[in-house]
């Protein structure tokens, strides 16, 4: 289960994949996965999201007592 906390309702461009919600996200705002593997995968999906649009964004991962936090931290 993953959950977007914090952001806007944005809608996705046409015939763009989107598995996880990281254009919609604010700093401060975090996505909330269950499974570290999902959580991992979400990890590795941010960093390539990043590079391949050139932004200056870092997202950070943290563990919690339900499963796993990906946060935007800049």
């Amino acid at each position: 289960m993953i959950t977007l906390e914090q952001a806007n309702d944005a809608i996705p461009l046409l015939g763009e994949r989107v598995q996880y919600p990281f254009q919609q996200m604010d700093i401060g705002d975090s996505l909330f996965v269950s499974e570290f593997r999902r959580a991992e995968s979400a990890r590795v999906a941010a960093i390539q999201f990043v590079k391949r649009r050139g932004l200056d964004w870092k997202f950070s991962i943290q563990k919690s007592r339900e499963g796993w936090r990906i946060y935007r931290i800049r």
